[in-house]
């Protein structure tokens, strides 16, 4: 759908191009799409733009839709957690731990935690660091490549030794997996057609195999294999959480069984180690108070949405709101485009902008304003006046004439009515298939994402239904003027003459 050229993207979900059905994403999309995930891991945007040209009309290989195929993390034998416990017994350096894990694999805790007690502390000396893969016997072949990769390739190195310090929660790591969908299978994978991560796996899973095929020789042979490379991969990007992101990427054992929950009852930070010790912690902290035996809980990536999580975490909170991001474009078509981004970029926004829709709140204010100025036009094109250029956006943060608010109304109710038309299934058939289901599960995770995607939808094309049957009440901006002019009285009705001399007006 085209919204007169403002509204764009995958689903509506701000990829690039004009609004169309996902399948039509453009090259434009995505490159955006794959550079700002890429980001995430510590993959450069330079190498990301070098890698995602040669794959812009990407074409996935056999091998790579093979080797994929993980269900969710089964109960693992020796999980991070366990194995932290074990080093809480062995080593003076961990002091500050009260985490333990049962048989669903998931951090909880050994005693009562208070409020802005230290859940765990888990010292510099733990982690999986790139310097940490420098050091060792593989590092003098990864010195040049990112960290990313080279961390993926440690994992796969440490899972063939049997006797170094990481091979037991390595191990774990390879055998259980995150539950990203970048390692469903095909049969899981068809459950997220038409939601806003669809294209990303398949941009992943291309990017993934193009970057194995560009290593090394001595990389791509032996246990190196491209399956292994991939599970990896998605090991490391599932565990870059909070601090532990971009230049500081590291890999600490026990963050993996943290539980997502957007309520969260811990939050992680890095600490020094104060005056006389140098070693960083990652330090879990509640904040809120947590009982013996409760789940150890955190918002792996605030202000993303639910499917960007599962995405990079392979964790899901089916208890969390709905979200929908779409992103607001002003082609550079526009006859008025350089007035317009001049002003878009006065407040700090760009030609591109993404916004996300939230369920149970109205659309942000900031949306609604950029879209009345993108459809400004005809009459209303004299607010583009450079004399209007400091006042311009106050204008358009309210309605501005009801041609122009039946412009945005318009967009944004043919945009999501055309978005849900690219779902295979209904809101009613989602709850009644979630009704059926026990447990958490790929089918689980991606029938909940696409019920929330659908449901912020539906509200949203709700909201504007709504409004535009309010337009002719609206007060638009000749009104509002009139009002300070003293020409209408607080009902909108004309003043007389003898109180427009009487207030001093005239």
């Amino acid at each position: 759908m085209d919204c007169s050229g403002s509204m764009v993207g995958h689903n509506l979900h701000g990829l690039g191009g004009s609004i169309k059905p996902q399948n039509n994403l453009s090259n434009r999309a995505y490159l955006g799409m794959a550079q700002r995930n890429a980001r995430r891991f510590n993959t450069t945007t330079t190498y990301m733009s070098k890698q995602l040209h040669r794959l812009a009309s990407w074409r996935m290989e056999k091998s790579a839709s093979q080797l994929l195929g993980m269900k969710l993390k089964a109960v693992s034998r020796d999980d991070s957690v366990a194995w932290l416990e074990r080093m809480s017994h062995d080593s003076s350096s961990l002091k500050k731990f009260h985490m333990t894990s049962v048989q669903d694999s998931m951090a909880r805790t050994s005693k009562g935690v208070a409020l802005g007690e230290t859940v765990a502390s888990i010292p510099e000396s733990l982690w999986i660091t790139r310097e940490g893969v420098v050091e060792d016997c593989i590092g003098s072949y990864v010195n040049d490549i990112d960290t990313w990769v080279a961390l993926s390739l440690f994992l796969i190195h440490e899972n063939e030794a049997k006797e170094t310090q990481w091979a037991d929660v390595v191990a774990a790591w390879m055998e259980y997996p995150p539950s990203t969908p970048i390692l469903w299978k095909d049969d899981d994978l068809a459950l997220l057609q038409g939601t806003q991560i669809e294209e990303s796996v398949r941009t992943y899973r291309a990017f993934f195999s193009e970057t194995y095929q560009s290593l090394d020789e001595r990389f791509r042979d032996g246990v190196y294999t491209e399956e292994a490379f991939v599970r990896a991969a998605c090991i490391v990007r599932a565990m870059g959480v909070g601090p532990l992101t971009g230049e500081n990427l590291a890999l600490v054992p026990g963050i993996d069984c943290l539980v997502h929950r957007r309520q969260g009852n811990s939050e992680l930070s890095v600490q020094s180690g104060g005056l006389f010790s140098g070693e960083k912690s990652l330090v879990v902290k509640a904040i809120k108070a947590i009982g013996q035996g409760e789940e150890v809980s955190c918002d792996y990536a605030p202000g993303f949405s639910e499917g960007h999580v599962l995405l990079n975490h392979g964790k899901f909170d089916v208890n969390a709101p709905g979200t929908f991001a779409i992103t607001l474009v002003l082609p550079e078509t526009d006859r008025f485009y350089d007035d317009k981004i001049d002003i878009l970029e006065l407040q700090g926004l760009q030609a591109s902008t993404e916004f996300i829709l939230e369920s149970g709140a109205p659309p942000p204010e900031t949306m609604l304003a950029m879209l009345r100025l993108i459809n400004l036009d005809n009459a209303d094109a004299f607010l583009l006046e450079s004399i209007f250029r400091n006042e311009v956006w106050g204008h358009v943060n309210l309605p501005v004439s009801e041609e122009n608010e039946r412009a945005v109304y318009e967009s944004m109710i043919s945009g999501c009515a055309a978005v849900l038309q690219t779902y295979p299934t209904k809101i009613d058939d989602d709850i009644a298939l979630l009704n059926k289901m026990e447990g958490m599960s790929n089918e689980k995770a991606a029938v909940s994402l696409r019920l929330k995607e659908k449901e912020v939808l539906e509200a949203t094309l709700r909201f504007f239904e709504d409004r535009m049957g309010l337009l002719e009440s609206l007060e638009y901006y000749g009104d509002r003027r009139l009002k300070r002019l003293g020409l209408l009285d607080k009902e909108g009705k004309p003043t007389d003459w003898d109180s427009f001399f009487d207030d001093g007006i005239a």
